[in-house]
């Protein structure tokens, strides 16, 4: 990559090296860290899953609804990474090409500006991203560590050490409590690395996508650079409003196969992730009016909530991002001084305004398309889903 293109995607770098994800990163290197991460990880989701079902044959349903928010949440991180995994090739694929755009487009200093501008907005939601994701878990992690300490002391008695979630380790959990401790916390820092890493990077295409969007709107406006109103109906191809019109339809036809990469490579996981993201945002909601009375417990839900919250925006505010710039490419396209131009051009722009009349979008499973509209949509039936829990608590 770029310097300048790295410095804005250093952050990003940093946490799917972490994870073993990063496309420029040794072949050694992924395995050693996805031999240790995801063991150390995934585990969590599976001793979670053994808590409610210890807590449904116990006949314990509250416990069972209390474990059923972290599984649930666990397994929307785990569809996000086993995604990544799988379409790994697609990914790094999109990432070569972010560099290679970079290298062609930012020869010219106003294109240059249009991508700083783009790269600098998707560095500023990554980093708004990571703090609201890990701010938020701040008090779902603090409280077993406050509450031990007030023990130690000798403020607060407990008579069972609190974990963080409703686990079933099959071993004693108050005998080995610390290291299960630092593996609950392991885990969770793990799968909020997962979520922020890789939704962050679906920011940076989107807004590599726009700039694109902005750089064919900044040529179509100028095919035709030139004061006269003489026209030339039947110039040779190689004059310069035919070339400026023949570049602008190869960046069109660009930008249409890379965001259609993007969807594919994410179309099927979101579809799952939205599924999970839905009953976990209900379940959280449902905890934290439930136990209302507990402030502690309270806290730590709405704590997750706030968390779901900002992972299902973060999903559909690109996806309202790269509707809203493709749909101006009809716009950009009618901006220019094409009636200067000549039949040929005419015709290029024709095909053009008809490419540009079909909607570029990200979806989920084919069914559902990432926007804000529909993420006030969801937002709307997980309160309906809840408000049906509590009527039948």
């Amino acid at each position: 990559m770029d310097s300048v293109q790295g410095q804005y995607m250093r952050i990003n770098q940093m946490l799917m090296c972490f994870i073993g994800q990063w496309p420029y990163q040794e072949i050694w290197e992924k395995f050693l860290i996805q031999s240790i991460f995801v063991p150390a990880v995934f585990s969590q989701a599976v001793v979670q899953g053994g808590g409610m079902i210890a807590a449904w044959f116990a006949g314990d349903i509250d416990a069972f609804m209390e474990g059923s928010s972290p599984f649930v949440i666990s397994l929307m991180c785990i569809c996000k990474h086993i995604n990544y995994v799988y379409n790994h090739e697609q990914m790094k694929r999109l990432v070569i090409i972010m560099a290679e755009d970079w290298n062609i487009y930012s020869k010219y200093s106003y294109e240059y500006d249009i991508l700083c501008k783009n790269y600098a907005m998707g560095r500023k939601v990554t980093i708004a991203y990571a703090v609201s994701l890990y701010g938020s878990m701040t008090p779902f992690l603090v409280v077993p560590v406050i509450i031990n300490t007030a023990s130690y002391m000798g403020l607060y008695n407990i008579s069972d050490k609190p974990l963080m979630f409703r686990t079933e380790y099959f071993i004693d959990s108050q005998k080995y409590y610390y290291p299960l401790l630092v593996h609950s916390y392991i885990g969770t820092l793990g799968f909020v690395t997962i979520v922020v890493a890789i939704d962050s990077m679906l920011v940076f295409h989107v807004q590599h996508e726009c700039g694109m969007c902005e750089i064919l709107g900044y040529r179509l406006t100028r095919i035709v650079d030139t004061a006269s109103l003489s026209i030339d109906l039947h110039p040779s191809k190689e004059a310069a409003s035919y070339r400026n019109v023949r570049n602008c339809v190869i960046l069109h036809n660009h930008i249409i196969q890379y965001a259609k990469h993007v969807e594919k490579a994410n179309t099927t996981s979101y579809f799952f992730q939205l599924g999970f993201n839905m009953m976990g945002m209900t379940f959280t909601i449902f905890q934290a009016v439930v136990k209302l009375t507990d402030i502690k417990e309270a806290l730590r839900f709405m704590s997750f909530t706030v968390c779901l919250f900002s992972v299902l925006f973060l999903e559909s505010w690109p996806g309202q991002q790269l509707s809203d710039y493709t749909d101006k490419i009809f716009t950009y396209t009618t901006d220019g001084k094409w009636y200067q131009s000549s039949q040929r051009v005419k015709k290029m722009i024709a095909i053009m305004l008809l490419k540009s009349c079909m909607p570029i979008r990200i979806t989920a499973g084919k069914l559902y398309t990432l926007n804000l509209e529909n993420f006030a949509a969801v937002v709307r039936s997980s309160f309906s889903y809840f408000t049906v829990l509590c009527s039948m608590q």
